[in-house]
Formats: structure tokens, sequence, C-alpha cells
């Protein structure tokens, strides 16, 4: 089968053996990989998890091959799932806390850029299912980055704040101001690219789009998406008294950000991280996507096939569109 993987800041096709499952695990014939901003760093700056190997992990496809073991599912389902499982029983997950399971490496999807993709026993267990009729597969694999994005929400715990500014005009930016909006908040996003910001308003409807060379006043709660430590070391610019600063966009190990403790602490101001998705998050962001598919198709700005997915690559380099989807 062809396969696409990262090598030395290139994307290659390769012919790979097909895989076979084992016990509990499933393998799928893909109908759909969407490019994602982690995959984009891999290739630009590597990845202590990616490195070089197949890459992709937002996917969704049809079973064609069953492991021994696995029940609720069968060859022939159309299927969508997260790239990761929880093993339930690090000390991590005991205790709740399922996005940093320390097995979590062990128990990823990579490679969805490619003809078939074999998805782990924990993941089937736990974050893979069924297609919803109404949600198309074009746009399926949303689902783990919009999973990542629930998880954020309810880690900011929003009861009683009412202005959020979510900073960044990518499609991570978008599912913030989508599911803030559902849940009521006064929203406005803020970023540096027009022809993006322009997009996410027409279709998402904040309550203002601003770039920064607008006046840009201060806000209960800030989000930041870019990853980007220029956008890291301003946040507290525009959080107001008592406010919350919600640091999704991760940076690299190593990275020192200068915050004023000054009013961290006569301001209490929080800040709160946040790190991938959990089963719950994974759950509810498949509700909200097959509800709200058709306001989040925007950010699939084209189609190409997998032997064109070093073209998409190039795209993305030079900033162009938000996601694109490719087909085997």
């Amino acid at each position: 089968m062809r396969a696409a993987f990262v090598e030395n800041g290139r994307v290659v096709l390769k012919e790979v053996p097909k895989p076979r499952p084992g016990p509990g695990e499933v393998l799928l014939k893909v109908e759909y990989a969407l490019t994602d901003g982690t995959d984009l760093k891999a290739l630009l700056r590597g990845h202590p998890i990616i490195g070089n190997g197949p890459f992709g992990h937002e996917y969704t496809g049809i079973i064609v091959a069953l492991g021994e073991g696995v029940e609720g599912f069968r060859v022939g389902q159309r299927v969508v799932g997260a790239n990761t499982g929880p093993c339930f029983e690090c000390k991590m997950c005991r205790v709740g806390r399922y996005n940093l399971c320390l097995n979590l490496a062990d128990n990823m999807v990579l490679g969805a850029y490619a003809e078939f993709l074999l998805l782990p026993a924990a993941v089937v267990r736990t974050n893979l299912y069924r297609l919803p009729p109404t949600l198309p597969p074009k746009y399926a694999p949303m689902l783990e980055p919009l999973a990542c994005v629930m998880h954020g929400v309810d880690r900011l715990n929003l009861k009683g704040y009412e202005n959020v500014v979510v900073i960044g005009t990518g499609s991570i930016a978008s599912f913030f101001v989508l599911l803030l909006k559902l849940q009521g908040h006064r929203v406005a996003v803020l970023g540096r690219n027009p022809k993006k910001l322009s997009l996410i308003a027409e279709n998402l409807q904040p309550d203002e789009a601003l770039t920064y060379d607008d006046h840009v006043g201060r806000y209960d709660v800030v989000v930041e998406s870019t990853g980007r430590k220029e956008v890291w070391e301003n946040l507290l610019n525009y959080s107001d008294r008592g406010g919350k600063v919600l640091l999704f966009g991760g940076l690299s190990s190593g990275t020192f950000i200068p915050f004023d403790a000054h009013r961290i602490h006569y301001e209490e101001l929080t800040l709160v991280p946040s790190f991938h998705h959990t089963p719950h998050s994974v759950r509810r962001a498949l509700h909200i996507l097959k509800d709200h598919w058709e306001k989040l198709a925007f950010l699939v700005s084209g189609e190409f096939p997998l032997e064109r997915i070093g073209e998409v690559f190039s795209l993305m380099v030079r900033g162009e569109g938000f996601k694109y989807a490719i087909r085997p």
C-alpha cells in the first residue's frame, strides 16, 4: 500500500506492507484524512513522537478487518475516531487525567495519510465511533482537534464569565469560536491574517473580528490558540482583572515566558494549560460535529489525492488555507 512519511523535512510516498490487525485492533481503508498543524510542525521542525516516519492522525474510513476480540464493530462499517486512547491503568488514568495517560505514545494513531490505517486496541476500545449518517466523511476527521478544544473549554470552567477573546485565525481558533458561541459567551477573535479572519467572521459570526492594528480592550477570558512565543508573551495585555487565560497552543520544550507576577498575584489572574483530549471530550465533540459540521465546512480548503500530498504541505507552509482533505 502507499503511505506518506516525514523524512528529514520532506514528505515522501512509499510502498509498504498492508498492516494486519492484532488482538483488539481494527484495520481501516482510509476515506479521508485531514491535515493538521501538528503534522506541519513535524515536517518543519520535527516532533518528539512522530519523528521520521508515517504521519497523519485525523481520519475516517471503512473497516476492512477486525482483530481477535473486537466487539461492537463489523467489517464494512464507516467509522471515525480519535488519535489515542487511555490505558486506564497508569497513575494519571487512575486519577481521571486520561489526557495525560503515561502510555499515550504507545496507543497512538499515526499514518492516516495512507491507503490503510491500523488502529490500536486502546483507540478501538474507547475512542472509535460509527460515523453518524448525517456527518459527511470529508468533515468527520475534525473530531480529534475539536475534542482537544472541547477539553480546553472544559478546563476553563466559564460559569459566570461573559467576554472571551480567542487569539488566532486557524482551525483551532475557529473551533473555539464555535463552542464558546454555542455556550452563549460574547466572543471576539483576534488575529493577523485578514483573509482567514474574514472567513471566520462570515461563517461563525463572532461578536468581534479584530486585527492587531485594531484597538483591543481587556476580556474576562483569553484563549491562546497559535502556539507562538510572541503571542504568549503578550497574553496578559488582553486579560481583565480576575480573568482566565487558556494556554492551548503548545511551545517547544525549553521555551520560557516571562509573565507579570504582580498582575497575576494582585489581580488573581488564572493561567490554565490544556493538552489533548479525554474520552468524555471526544464523545461530546462528536455530537457537536454531527449537528454543526456545516458551520465548519469552510475549514476544509481543498481536496487532494494522496499522490499530491507534497503540494498540500507546500500550501500549508505558505499559510494558504486552513485544512486540506487527503483522499487515498
